[in-house]
């Protein structure tokens, strides 16, 4: 099968039904660095008509939705379901593409977890996303996927002496109580710390085994596989409206160009969940972020940064910082220029405009943190904007959609750090549809299920 991009003019350009206020992929988002080298796949429709009726429909095709359909299919054998993709954009357009490329869990949010939820569910929570960075690796080996995959080491590095001493101390505490997570990172300080981090002004670092790589080429060339094979119809451009239940109990699932049934339907769809599936509203809110990416004008910076970063300039205002293998840089954060204005994040779901007060503190940050860039003239020349999805309690619903067990499954709202949870959520959820497995039986974390019990959870989503 030769893969040709599709203009989505094809229906028409026939516009959504939308309802006042509905959380809904907007038209010409920002294009972020990730999106500059296009498949063939981005735009692509498998059928000129969509399927009336399949067994499951995916709605969202970012690393979510392409990861459920390939591990679907992979533990379905012979009995191969019929399966349909909707993405309402182009492939990859929504939060895979949009982050910081790279897979990790930061110390501070184990340190959080071990607090609030008990050293269990941390070590649970390590020992997943260290799963997950070896899942990635296999199937990127497996697939032979080009997507610039590496393992490498991460630092939290703090430039606060005392949120430093702070971190210190909680990190030392639970080593000494024999915390399995720690197990796996290390203190790194003293005289050398900004020659090993080349962080100017260093404080303290973490250290920390991570995965990283090209979001966008991961998705697009595991989809492409997928659907060269047959074994999926993919229909960008089809935004879904909402879905509502026959009278058989089957999905009827809402678009502008049909109303296929399923027998069951997975909302990979992250933070625009609850504009189609109103049982989140309140439960994942959109927000929204900035990430740039900066190249040295002056040619490659050596020696090379072969790490990524969590900096922490205090304790309320952290950046995630991703060096590629072509000497570039990506950086995201800054949320602390804008946080105190609600409006101009806060259940927000525009990744169109862009935030320009942000700006001024990713201009010239290489030259001003880091050893060896201060005369790299690098400069900003990719901007753009992504739409997180946050929960009430930090974390994402995974599994069954309450009141809808065994037809509705969720994977969405995972409040910034989907990298490093999403493949391995999705084959859980392939495990519960296809081998009719519990969520327990899965091996998923237990605290990350969706459960009426955490459905109590609501946020406030007026603006202001």
């Amino acid at each position: 099968m030769v893969l040709r991009r599709t203009s989505p003019a094809a229906d028409g350009g026939a516009s959504p039904m939308l309802q006042r206020g509905q959380v809904m992929p907007v038209p010409n988002p920002t294009t972020p660095y990730w999106r500059t080298e296009l498949h063939p796949i981005d735009e692509h429709r498998s059928t000129e008509q969509l399927p009336k009726d399949c067994d499951i429909v995916i709605i969202g095709a970012g690393l979510s939705g392409v990861a459920a359909a390939y591990h679907l299919i992979s533990k379905a054998g012979s009995n191969l379901p019929s399966i349909v993709l909707l993405e309402a954009r182009q492939v990859c357009s929504g939060a895979t593409g949009r982050n910081g490329g790279h897979c990790k869990v930061k110390t501070a949010t184990l340190l959080g977890v071990a607090r609030d939820k008990g050293v269990a569910a941390a070590n649970e929570f390590a020992a997943f996303v260290d799963r997950q960075i070896q899942a990635l690796k296999h199937v990127v080996g497996e697939e032979d996927l080009d997507c610039e995959f590496e393992l490498r080491r991460s630092y939290d590095v703090f430039l606060d002496p005392e949120e430093a001493a702070t971190v210190r101390k909680q990190f030392q505490a639970a080593v000494k109580e024999g915390q399995e997570w720690t197990r796996s990172r290390s203190l790194v300080e003293g005289k050398h710390l900004e020659q090993i981090t080349s962080l100017r002004g260093a404080q303290l670092a973490i250290s920390c085994s991570i995965c990283s790589f090209w979001p966008y080429k991961l998705v697009t060339q595991l989809l492409a596989k997928l659907v060269e094979s047959g074994t999926i119809n993919l229909q960008t451009s089809t935004p879904v409206t909402g879905v509502t239940q026959a009278i058989d109990g089957s999905n009827i699932v809402e678009t502008n160009r049909g109303r296929p049934r399923a027998s069951k339907v997975i909302f990979a769809t992250n933070a625009y969940t609850s504009g189609i599936c109103t049982t989140f509203t309140g439960r994942i809110v959109p927000t929204n972020s900035t990430a740039v990416h900066i190249t040295p004008s002056n040619g490659p910076v050596h020696p090379h940064l072969s790490q990524t970063y969590n900096i922490g300039y205090r304790a309320d205002r952290v950046d995630y910082l991703n060096p590629r293998p072509d000497g570039g840089i990506v950086i995201g954060g800054g949320q602390w220029a804008y946080r105190d204005d609600r409006s101009r994040w806060y259940n927000d779901w525009d990744d169109s405009k862009l935030l320009p007060e942000v700006m001024s503190h990713f201009e010239g940050l290489m030259q001003r943190h880091f050893l060896g860039w201060e005369s790299s003239s690098a400069e900003i020349d990719h901007r753009w904007t992504g739409i997180q999805g946050i929960t009430p309690d930090g974390l994402p619903f995974v599994g069954e959609v309450a009141g809808q067990q065994g037809k509705q499954y969720v994977l969405a709202g995972y409040n910034g750090g989907g990298m490093a949870m999403i493949f391995l959520c999705a084959e859980g959820v392939a495990e519960m549809i296809v081998n009719g497995r519990s969520y327990e039986e899965t091996g998923l974390p237990i605290m990350m299920e969706s459960t009426a019990k955490r459905m109590r959870g609501r946020f406030e989503v007026r603006h202001g």
